[in-house]
């Protein structure tokens, strides 16, 4: 079922935007060509060779979480004060898990008009605060553009959606519950957004994995439907049957001129013992695969510290305390 709604007619016309229908200036020079700024183009935005950050993921309507984070980091606070800082939600901030209660004022709804509200109310200093397409918020998107155009209208939601979830493919839509609460300007937000945040120092960062088939940065400039399935929804290899291996990760890296993939998607839970430490995983030497809010056990909630001028020789470099920290480093 996820794979044919993957190739749906219906989400290429969504999440192929305006952006990436435009010419590109740099899709087809390596990164070091690109501005020493930040700079998007398509589906990848490109940060330069300074300035720190700090890293999200998997929030999954965990508010205080959120809240959290932006405390801990002081992140909102510093960059109005000019510091050359960066935030970075690595996605799955939307969409209640099945095993989590849900009760207004609802989480995602908060989480998503805030960020919202924040990068308007820093103007250009807002684009710091980057916010990257994960699989739920894809998923998300798509089924409600589904339902606006089955004639969803405010007063046959609950209805509507109600025959969704009791239909054939309920169980899967009911994963992306963010659609009982979406509007259309959350849809329209959720649509623009980037899938791949790239530092010019060799740090990469998207949400589930590394394409598989990549033969350089305007493949993820312009990324087509197979290529965002694979950056949005698949796992390694070591935690589900065929997974992505090292070799992909090797050859996705090289292919960009890049040595460090920071994901989340995966629940640390799925990874061997041996791959998880200070609360997060690895996979091989140049991978790292962590989560702030759902998902995170038998780790701990973590967010993650990336110094944009540094290059990380592996995944080994990252320590506690420097670049993983724990979101609650009290006990609670």
């Amino acid at each position: 079922m996820r794979d044919s709604l993957i190739y749906a007619t219906l989400w290429l016309a969504c999440f192929v935007s305006a952006a990436t229908a435009q010419p590109k200036q740099f899709a087809r020079v390596p990164i070091a060509a690109w501005p020493d700024e930040l700079t998007r183009e398509g589906h990848v935005v490109v940060l330069p060779d300074h300035g720190t950050i700090y890293i999200v993921s998997d929030l999954h309507a965990h508010w205080n979480d959120f809240n959290q984070w932006l405390q801990q980091t002081q992140l909102i606070e510093r960059i109005q004060a000019g510091e050359d800082v960066y935030g970075l939600i690595l996605g799955d901030a939307i969409d209640y898990k099945p095993d989590e209660p849900r009760h207004p004022p609802y989480g995602d709804t908060l989480i998503v008009n805030r960020v919202i509200e924040l990068q308007q109310q820093l103007g250009d200093k807002g684009k710091r605060l980057i916010y990257l397409r994960g699989n739920h918020e894809f998923a998300a998107a798509d089924a409600y553009a589904m339902l606006k155009r089955h004639g969803m209208t405010a007063k046959n939601r609950p209805h509507m959606i109600r025959q969704l979830y009791n239909s054939p493919s309920g169980a899967y839509y009911e994963q992306f519950n963010f659609i009982e609460r979406m509007t259309d300007a959350h849809y329209a937000f959720l649509t623009r957004l980037p899938t791949v945040v790239i530092g010019k120092n060799g740090f990469v960062g998207v949400h589930a994995g590394p394409a598989r088939t990549l033969t350089g940065l305007a493949d993820l400039v312009d990324a087509g439907p197979k290529t965002l399935e694979e950056l949005l929804w698949h796992r390694p290899v070591i935690t589900s049957s065929g997974g992505y291996t090292l070799a992909h990760t090797q050859n996705f890296l090289k292919a960009i001129h890049a040595n460090l993939l920071i994901v989340g998607h995966t629940p640390i839970s799925y990874f061997p013992r041996q791959n998880v430490r200070d609360g997060v995983a690895t996979f091989g030497d140049n991978q790292l695969i962590f989560s702030t809010g759902y998902s995170g056990a038998p780790g701990v909630p973590t967010y993650v510290e990336i110094d944009l001028a540094e290059t990380y020789p592996s995944v080994h470099a990252l320590k506690l305390g420097v670049n993983i920290h724990h979101l609650y480093p009290e006990p609670r």
